[in-house]
C-alpha cells in the first residue's frame, strides 16, 4: 500500500505542533549572521533581531541545497520504499528550493514537486490543507491529489505588512529616498504574493491599529476568502491590542476560526520584528 509523505521548507512557518501532527517533514533553508550560516528553525530571533540593532546589516537568507533534499528523500526511501513524496516548496520565484530538490530526485522514488507560489503561512496553508486531504482520503490516487494541492496553491491569497521598514532598506529592497518618505509620512507598505512574486501594492498611514484595520478591510474586500479559517503569522511579538484587533476584523469578516503563526527567521530577515500576514484560500477551488 502507497504511503504519502509531505516535504516542504521550514519557511512555511508551520508550529511544531502542525508538523508532528501531521508528519511532515521539513527541509531547513538557512540564515546568514554574524559569520555564521543558521537553520531557520533553529535560529534565536532575539539573536537575529539583535545582531541588526547592533550591526545595522540585515541577515542573509538562503533556500534549501540539493544536497539537503536528498537526505530527506533517501531517509524516506529507507522507511518505506513504495512512498509517494508530495514535496510543496517555497515560491520557486524567491527560493532555490524548488530546483534543488528536482536535482535531488534520482527518480528511485516517486516525487511530485509543486510549487506553491507562495512564502511563509501562505506556503504553509497549502501543505495544510494536502495534509488533510490525505488524511481524510488515504487512497486519493497521486495526480489527483497533485492536481487538487495546485488548485489550491493558485487560490491562496496571503498579504503581510513589514514591521520595521529598516530591515527592506538595509536589505537593499527600498531605497534610501523610500525609506525616508515612508517614514516622514508614517507609511507601512503593504505586500501581496501575487504569481510566487512579493509585490509592494499599495501605503497605509497611520497607528499599528489603523494600518490593519486598513489592510484586513482591503484583504477580505478584494478576496473572497473561504470562511472556514483564516491564518495568521507574525514577527518576533505580537502587540495584544493588535491581536484582539485582528480577531475582531476577522469576526465581522465572518471568519470562524483564526489561527496564529509565529514567524521564523527567513521572513524575519525580510520583514523585521512587529511584521504581521494573513492567508486565505479562495472559495470555489477546482
Amino acid at each position: 500500500m502507497k504511503k504519502y509523505f509531505i516535504v516542504a521548507e521550514s519557511g512555511a512557518d508551520l508550529s511544531q505542533e502542525m508538523i508532528e501532527k501531521h508528519d511532515i517533514r521539513v527541509a531547513q533553508m538557512h540564515v546568514e549572521f554574524d559569520g555564521k550560516d543558521h537553520l531557520d528553525s533553529l535560529v534565536s530571533i532575539d539573536e537575529l533581531t539583535n545582531y541588526y540593532e547592533k550591526t545595522g546589516r540585515v541577515p542573509k537568507t538562503a533556500g534549501v541545497n540539493p544536497n539537503q533534499y536528498e537526505e530527506i528523500f533517501a531517509k524516506i526511501k529507507e522507511e518505506n520504499p513504495e512512498a509517494v513524496i508530495i514535496h510543496i516548496c517555497y515560491s520557486a520565484q524567491l527560493s532555490c528550493g524548488y530546483q534543488s530538490s528536482m536535482i535531488a530526485d534520482d527518480k528511485t522514488i516517486s516525487i511530485f514537486h509543486i510549487d506553491s507560489m507562495n512564502v511563509t503561512i501562505g506556503q504553509g496553508l497549502i501543505v495544510l490543507k494536502a495534509a488533510e486531504m490525505i488524511e481524510s482520503e488515504p487512497e486519493i490516487e497521486p495526480e489527483e491529489l497533485v492536481a487538487h494541492i495546485r488548485a489550491i496553491a493558485e487560490k491562496t491569497r496571503f498579504s503581510f505588512i513589514p514591521g520595521n521598514l529598516d530591515y527592506l532598506r538595509a536589505g537593499g529592497r527600498v531605497s534610501n529616498a523610500q525609506h525616508l518618505g515612508a517614514k516622514l509620512l508614517k507609511l507601512k507598505p503593504l505586500i501581496q504574493v501575487i504569481e510566487g512574486r512579493m509585490l509592494s501594492t499599495k501605503k497605509y498611514r497611520g497607528s499599528g491599529k489603523e494600518i490593519i484595520h486598513d489592510m484586513l478591510s482591503d484583504y477580505f474586500r478584494e478576496y473572497a476568502i473561504d470562511k472556514e479559517v483564516a491564518y495568521f503569522v507574525y514577527v518576533r511579538t505580537l502587540d495584544s491590542e493588535i491581536k484582539r484587533e485582528v480577531e475582531k476584523h476577522a469576526e465581522e469578516a465572518g471568519i470562524r476560526n483564526v489561527v496564529w503563526h509565529k514567524a521564523g527567521g527567513v521572513i524575519t530577515s525580510h520583514s523585521g520584528p512587529g511584521g504581521i500576514g494573513i492567508a486565505g484560500v479562495e472559495r470555489k477551488i477546482g
